[in-house]
């Protein structure tokens, strides 16, 4: 196989460390308004912050506000833009009337990946020097929820370490393999259905899903809205600089059925007018074809399937290659054959 580019004890009550050191905050929030600077004014947002809470990966959460307008004649909306092109709205041009309020629908795409999501609408108005800022917020997570949901395997103890797994709607599950291997609880008992289980993941031993360190960490569950997560896995040989702009670097492909296929969007940024010219699978267990490609505000969107040639059974972890222009880029798929 060719190497990409670039590059548990149930219902345990705590969290548990991944080994000596290990940090167990999650990665820091995915802030996409940097530059959102509010000037104060008499306009106001109800509320002001719109918190979806927990959601899926990939899922468009949408929300109404009102912008309240106290002063005593009607404001005209100059500006509505939006940080970042995960997020929708469309106010320019509409009247708050005197006095009273107008409702502003906003939607919000999340990430592909699990952690925070941090957006903004920044609003201006005719005749009046303010910025009102408007803020979306989501936490991505599958329905099963790791924690850390990365693993820092960076410095040499921290090849081996644990990890808790919890079901976020209650429901219980098994851990039916870790990196291609059987699960290890903590305290070494047998797997069993529960709510919440910490299992164990070493790195210094072979026969996982990956030739060396994966760049991912795959677990297969029987949880039936996850049987396939993943943590990012950091450690000197999994960087991962690509040079093409994905904004994820992979995608989750779920549960195929043997022969079965899937089709996911790859969203590339700074494409400009370039187009993806193919997509060559690195592993000759499955295929990878492009089915077409779109441009949305300032991305390229690339309908891609995978298909499994009847070769592989269990989670899998392979890497496929964009090619275009004269540039190509290594990208992750995962998911499991059952």
């Amino acid at each position: 196989m060719t190497a990409p580019s670039g590059q548990a004890a149930q219902g345990a009550p705590g969290r548990a460390p991944q080994g000596q050191g290990q940090p167990r905050q999650p990665a820091q929030p995915q802030v996409v308004n940097p530059k959102s600077i509010e000037i104060p004014g008499p306009i106001k947002a109800e509320p002001a912050t719109v918190d979806f809470g927990f959601v899926e990966p990939g899922t468009t959460v949408a929300a109404t506000i009102k912008l309240i307008n106290p002063l005593d004649r009607p404001v005209t909306i100059g500006a509505a833009k939006p940080t970042c092109t995960c997020t929708t709205v469309d106010m320019v041009g509409k009247v708050i009337p005197a006095g009273g309020f107008i409702e502003m629908p906003m939607s919000m795409k999340t990430s592909q990946s699990v952690g925070s999501r941090v957006a903004a609408v920044n609003m201006a108005f005719e005749g009046i020097q303010q910025v009102l800022v408007v803020e979306l917020r989501a936490e991505t997570a599958y329905s099963v929820r790791a924690t850390p949901n990365f693993i820092d395997a960076l410095a040499p103890e921290r090849m081996q370490g644990s990890f808790e797994l919890a079901s976020a709607d209650g429901t219980p599950f098994s851990v039916l393999s870790l990196d291609g291997k059987p699960p290890v609880t903590l305290d070494g008992a047998p797997m069993k259905p529960a709510t919440r289980h910490v299992v164990r993941y070493d790195f210094t031993t072979g026969g996982g899903l990956w030739k060396s360190v994966p760049p991912f960490l795959v677990v297969e569950t029987d949880h039936p809205k996850a049987p396939v997560i993943d943590l990012r896995v950091r450690h000197e040989t999994t960087r991962i600089s690509p040079p093409l702009g994905f904004a994820e670097f992979r995608a989750n492909c779920g549960e195929l059925k043997a022969k079965g296929s899937t089709e996911f969007d790859v969203e590339i940024k700074m494409m400009g007018k370039s187009r993806i010219e193919r997509i060559q699978s690195l592993d000759p267990r499955f295929q990878v074809d492009l089915v077409l490609q779109r441009e949305a505000d300032e991305l390229l969107v690339v309908r891609t399937r995978l298909t499994d040639l009847g070769k592989h059974s269990g989670p899998f972890l392979v890497p496929c290659r964009f090619f275009a222009r004269g540039r190509q880029a290594d990208y992750w798929l995962f998911g499991t054959v059952r």
